[in-house]
Order: C-alpha cells, then structure tokens, then sequence
C-alpha cells in the first residue's frame, strides 16, 4: 500500500499572500514640457537601454524588463517592471527589509546628425515585509526623486 500526504504552508486566506508593488513609471520631457520618449518628437530619445549596476555576474547586463507605454493622455512614458539586481540593505533579520537596486538609464538621441547619449542613474530602494514587497524611494542622478505615499502609483516625472 502507498500513501500519499501533501502539506501546505501558506494558508488559503487570500490574507497570507504578499502584495507587490514594484512597478515604476518614468516620464521624462524637456523644459517646455515636450514628451522625449514619444519617438514622433524631433528632440525625442530614439534608443533607450537599461543597464544593472549591481549583477553579480555580469557588468552592466542588460535589462530588458522594460516597455515605453503611453497614458490615457497619450504621453509615453518608461513600464520599469523590475529586472536589476535587488541587494539586501538590512542584516538583522527584523522587518521590514530593505533591498536596493541601481541601473543606468542609456537616453540616445540625434543632434545634428550624430548620436548623443545621456548616461543617467536610477536608485531604487524597496520595503518587505511578509504582507507586502513596494518601492520606498526613487532616486534619478543622486537626486531623490520619489517618495512612496500610500498606495498612489510610482510615478517619477524628469525634466531634462
């Protein structure tokens, strides 16, 4: 005779399960506020890689866990869905945790026939706990750009 048992760990309480929020919408636009992701723009970006700081195998792998979307306004804007390397920042095993990753943002574009690249950074530091894993903070060249509110949407707006 065999018998078979199975266990469960995780109750079915819909409760016990963890909610994410990691997704992080990037604007970017120029001073008169013209969209530089929507490619129908003169002064538009043309080529946009992300590339992780942080892979422990591989300098600056590349992350394509990306889209360019648009808004029910019909301004495009970068889908950041995760894909870079999260480091744990806290070691003493309390809650909440926080985990931390960091990518360049590749911006090219076209200036007067020749290929122009802007190299910028991008910080993003993340709480865990055991109900909930979310963006904390947003970081855009060192300069802290995103503080998280509630349960509002990550949305950074840059101004280049």
């Amino acid at each position: 005779m065999i018998s078979i048992l199975l266990f469960s760990c995780r109750g079915e309480d819909m409760n016990d399960l963890q909610k994410i929020d990691q997704v992080v919408n990037l604007y970017i636009s120029d001073s008169n506020g013209v969209d530089l992701l929507n490619t129908e723009n003169t002064n538009a970006y043309k080529t946009i890689i992300l590339q992780d700081l942080n892979d422990p195998n591989t300098a600056l792998k590349a992350i394509s866990t990306f889209s360019i979307k648009k808004d029910l306004n019909n301004v495009s804007y970068i889908d950041y869905a995760g894909g870079a390397t999260r480091v744990l920042q806290t070691t003493s095993g309390q809650y909440p945790e926080t985990y931390q990753s960091e990518f360049y943002i590749n911006l090219t574009k076209s200036v007067n026939d020749n290929d122009v690249t802007d190299v910028d950074t991008i910080k993003i530091q993340y709480s865990s706990e055991p109900s909930q894993f979310k963006v904390s903070k947003i970081w855009y060249n060192k300069q802290l750009a995103f503080s998280k509110v509630s349960v509002e949407p990550n949305i950074v707006k840059i101004v280049k």
